[in-house]
């Protein structure tokens, strides 16, 4: 949390320019003193202390959002890290041009130092890293072969030419292949007017909250600006046992919330009648079934998984990818019953 929390005080904007947030929702390690003293000792922090823990980052994430008061709005989580300009980056254009949200790029950081640059759907100048979806090292077993072999190549393609490493997009609907980024809160700054407006919030979701939110305000944004070749986030990856996150533990309540989550992106986008729902979630239906696979669950746990996929597939049905995938979810949620009725022992 530190590294995190100082690679604020290093931003080369200026602490005086930023109002810093801390939200203590009910930590068992020693976050909460921590906040208390960069709060004690820095006017632009502000520590808050939840009484009682939401489970997940949504709860913090819109505590955050009541209590801003400044004209843009970023996010940070405690395990990662800014880059030390990424503040002034990200500032200087969204404060310059006519635009609602700015982004840049992320490093993923993972425990062996394996360092991967954010997926772009264009070609970049960031040469000194390999990009993180291409050989997704978060799928394994048949999962993995399947993406690489067939499934990278369905979704995702070539990667496209731009003359600029500033990717200006006036409506989301006239660059789809931005959808094809994963959902990254914290690479972005966001006009708080926008967000207020259309009071778009975090889901109550332990796995997939930000990715409703990122969704929702693309559909409502006049202009974002994509920062091709500019990264401005260390996203570190949790992977030890000791020390994994919410998100990364598998329980009945991530797989079940991860279902749902793409389930309400999907009934975001049908309400908006925004027909990119196969773009958006065909790459985390696929990583749900390798999540589904790690998931020892119960008869009763795995009919209601069922029951939530039956309507994911019943949610839109434009697509023969997102068809296949859901049908293959299915599949294998019911040979997963079949199979742990009759040979498990």
């Amino acid at each position: 949390m530190k590294n995190s929390l100082n690679s604020i005080i290093d931003q080369t904007i200026g602490l005086d320019k930023i109002q810093v947030i801390m939200v203590d929702d009910c930590s068992t390690d020693n976050s909460g003193n921590i906040i208390d003293s960069y709060a004690k000792e820095y006017d632009s922090f502000e520590a808050i202390h939840l009484e009682k823990n939401t489970g997940g980052a949504y709860g913090p994430r819109n505590i955050g959002l009541e209590k801003a008061t400044g004209k843009y709005l970023m996010f940070l989580d405690s395990d990662d890290s800014y880059k030390k300009d990424a503040c002034e980056i990200l500032y200087n254009e969204i404060s310059s041009k006519n635009v609602d949200i700015v982004f840049g790029r992320y490093k993923r950081i993972y425990n062996d130092d394996n360092v991967r640059k954010s997926y772009s759907p264009f070609e970049d100048n960031i040469n000194e890293y390999e990009d993180d979806i291409s050989k997704n090292p978060n799928f394994s077993g048949i999962v993995s072969f399947l993406w690489e072999k067939i499934f990278f190549y369905l979704f995702y393609g070539k990667k496209l030419r731009k003359n600029s490493s500033k990717i200006c997009i006036s409506n989301i609907k006239d660059e789809a292949n931005i959808l094809k980024i994963l959902p990254s809160i914290w690479s972005k700054i966001y006009k708080r007017d926008l967000i207020e407006k259309y009071d778009i919030k975090f889901d109550s979701f332990i796995s997939g909250e930000d990715l409703n939110f990122v969704i929702e305000s693309y559909i409502h944004a006049n202009n974002i600006l994509f920062l091709n070749d500019q990264i401005v986030y260390n996203y570190c990856m949790r992977e030890t046992e000791e020390d994994q996150s919410v998100t990364k533990k598998i329980s009945f309540k991530l797989v079940r919330d991860s279902l749902n989550s793409y389930l309400a992106c999907s009934n975001l986008c049908n309400n908006h009648k925004f027909k990119y729902n196969d773009v958006i979630l065909n790459p985390f239906l696929l990583n749900w079934i390798d999540i589904f696979l790690k998931f020892d669950g119960s008869e009763l746990q795995n009919k209601l998984l069922l029951i939530q996929a039956k309507k994911m597939k019943n949610s839109y049905n434009d697509s023969f990818k997102f068809k296949l995938l859901t049908h293959l979810i299915i599949f294998t949620i019911k040979y997963t019953i079949f199979k742990n009725r009759y040979f498990k022992k």
